[in-house]
């Protein structure tokens, strides 16, 4: 209204030039604006609360260091004067004593001072921890949704840098009801870090595998041929379905455990919104078509789409 939100005036100007200031576009200028959720604004403290403690420790040492060099030079003046014996007088030498005396205090502050940054320092340290920790689902250790939230929005803006494009997959659970109705929770929380591990054996500097939800993970890929994720994540889908497992806690055999996946890649007019979909769009394909096996997004999916268990 006012003009004073630089980047929203420049998205709202680009939209309405393009003629694409719609009811589409505007939801995602609401949703990047105006919608923050309470995950985006733990966030924000946390970054704000560690910038901050890392601004007040840079100012400390830096006031530190000053303080050191006027110190000494203070001192070296003071012990050169005093070696003058005969030229100085009584009042310039209750001047000295009392400089010495504000240096003696300037250091007991220091000190002081000293103590509180190690203080800062291990607050820090500990909203790290804490900020890892919100970042992780407990179960699995994976990434959440929270931080697969961010990886994705990262994942744009490289997209965005690089122009090239990335894969985003869903892989589902089959059947989990019917493993957690006839083994137990236990047991489906077993099962369900088993398959993590498995996943991450794909995770490296350009794959993320996180826990998106219940039985459901999400894969993130950038740098790669598409042929070669699907293959890799195939791969992976068909060593999981190799193994007969068995509940530990009543010896009786579980069988094959599988999962289905649908995967999409990015495209430059993606939106976070059409990709998840296109993705979820994938899934459903898979589970349709008899679930244990990878689907590619494909516009064709569109018209196909049912939702199944």
């Amino acid at each position: 209204m006012f003009g004073t939100n630089n980047a929203l005036k420049a998205d709202l100007d680009r939209l309405s030039a393009a003629s694409q200031l719609n009811d589409q576009s505007a939801l995602e200028i609401y949703n990047k604006y105006f919608n923050l959720g309470l995950n985006e604004r733990i966030e924000k403290i946390f970054r704000e609360a560690i910038e901050q403690i890392r601004n007040t420790k840079e100012m400390i040492a830096t006031g530190n260091d000053i303080a050191i060099k006027h110190e000494n030079s203070l001192i070296e003046q003071a012990d050169s004067i005093r070696g003058d014996k005969g030229g100085i007088d009584e009042a310039i030498q209750k001047l000295l004593d009392l400089s010495r005396l504000m240096v003696e205090s300037t250091r007991e502050n220091r000190e002081q001072i000293t103590q509180t940054n190690e203080k800062l320092a291990q607050l820090q340290n500990e909203l790290e921890v804490a900020r890892n920790e919100a970042d992780h689902d407990k179960l699995t250790r994976l990434p959440n949704r929270w931080k697969f939230d961010r990886d994705l929005t990262a994942a744009f803006e490289r997209q965005q840098e690089e122009q090239k494009p990335f894969v985003l997959a869903f892989a589902d659970v089959d059947h989990f009801k019917r493993i957690n109705d006839t083994f137990g929770h236990e047991c489906g929380d077993r099962i369900l870090r088993l398959i993590a591990n498995e996943l991450s054996l794909l995770s490296d500097h350009r794959c993320t595998i996180s826990r998106y939800g219940g039985e459901e993970f999400a894969i993130l890929v950038g740098g790669h041929d598409v042929h070669q994720i699907f293959q890799e994540i195939d791969e992976c889908r068909a060593n999981m379905a190799s193994k007969s497992l068995v509940d530990v806690e009543s010896g009786r055999s579980i069988g094959p455990v599988t999962f289905s996946v649908g995967m999409a890649e990015s495209s430059l007019s993606d939106t976070k919104q059409s990709l998840l979909r296109k993705a979820d769009v994938a899934l459903y394909n898979a589970k349709s078509g008899g679930r244990n096996m990878i689907c590619q997004y494909s516009a064709d999916f569109e018209d196909r789409r049912r939702v199944v268990d």
